[in-house]
């Protein structure tokens, strides 16, 4: 065999390394990109040197050789909080769905070998439905692996490294494969006494006590005044929390009166915790169970999925 043909099995090296992409970033350029997408995603420095567990200086040392390395300014700073630039937003964009795919090629491989599931799910839909049930799946499937983190924040598959997640919105989510899991509709509930005492009958007197709002939907209220056809009216006083699961628990102790999300409120009407002041429910979309399209061969998510469904089906 000539000396000048390459044994039989191996790889003959590369001449040139530029079309090598993993090559052409060097470690410390590596580290500043994961630096600066930790930071853009939370808009702080100091949270980020918190996430990564090295100090803010370092934080803002790498960002800064990166931006002297892009030749770009990545982020406009400010005293307390960071948000980026033009350029920054564009570079964010690539970063987090590059940082997000190796992410969920790692979980894909962890994920054959242990069947592990991990899903992101609104605080309602997991309090109400699914925590009181998962006993239910894991007892027949005691093979998969569950992982469920609450938010408030639909999942994002570009920077979010989640096999599945449970979302709402009125319509069906695009670029994703979405199944509808229910109808949901706005209802106004108090604590009985709170009813009694303030004679919560009819639309106008809901004036009379504090109004319970959700930051993150601040739209409701007024929604559910204009389809119930009356204006909003000028209540004595409000009380704002950051999710209707906070809402309905603080209606319960007669702080207010809520927007309860039907059909979550079922146990408490049985315990008499809270009771349904009017019958107009006003619907404001619907639950969905979403994935990538790519996750159709997580088996483990097909298992959950099927078991979803099936007691979610209405009976015969």
């Amino acid at each position: 065999m000539s000396r000048n043909n390459p044994k039989p099995g191996r790889r003959r090296p590369s001449q040139g390394r530029d079309d090598l992409a993993a090559a052409s970033l060097r470690p410390a350029h590596l580290l500043a990109l994961q630096a600066f997408d930790v930071a853009v995603r939370l808009g702080s420095f100091k949270e980020a040197a918190g996430v990564l567990n090295v100090s803010a200086s370092a934080i803002s040392h790498r960002i800064r050789n990166l931006e002297v390395h892009l030749g770009a300014a990545l982020f406009h700073r400010a005293h307390r909080v960071v948000r980026p630039t033009h350029a920054g937003e564009k570079l964010a964009a690539a970063s987090g769905r590059a940082f997000a795919l190796l992410a969920q090629a790692e979980s894909a491989v962890e994920a054959a070998g242990q069947h592990r599931l991990r899903l992101k799910v609104l605080p309602q839909f997991a309090s109400a439905w699914l925590i009181p049930r998962l006993s239910s799946f894991l007892t027949r499937h005691s093979g998969i692996d569950l992982a469920i983190e609450t938010s408030n924040r639909n999942v994002d598959f570009d920077t979010e490294t989640f096999d599945a997640g449970i979302s709402f919105g009125p319509d069906k989510p695009e670029g994703v494969v979405a199944n509808r899991l229910m109808e949901v509709r706005t209802v106004p509930v108090a604590a009985p006494a709170l009813a009694r005492r303030l004679k919560l009958r009819t639309t106008a007197d809901l004036g009379r006590a504090a109004l319970i709002h959700v930051t993150t939907f601040p739209a409701a209220w007024p929604l559910w005044f204009r389809h119930a056809g009356e204006p909003v009216p000028l209540a004595t006083r409000a009380v704002s929390v950051d999710s209707f699961v906070a809402a309905l628990q603080a209606a319960e102790r007669g702080a207010g009166v809520a927007l309860a999300l039907e059909p979550f409120i079922a146990e408490s009407e049985r315990r008499g915790t809270i009771r349904r002041l009017l019958p107009v429910g006003h619907v404001t979309g619907g639950y969905w169970l979403v994935h990538p399209p790519g996750a159709q061969r997580n088996r483990a998510l097909q298992t959950f999925k099927k078991w979803l469904l099936a007691e979610l089906a209405p009976p015969n």
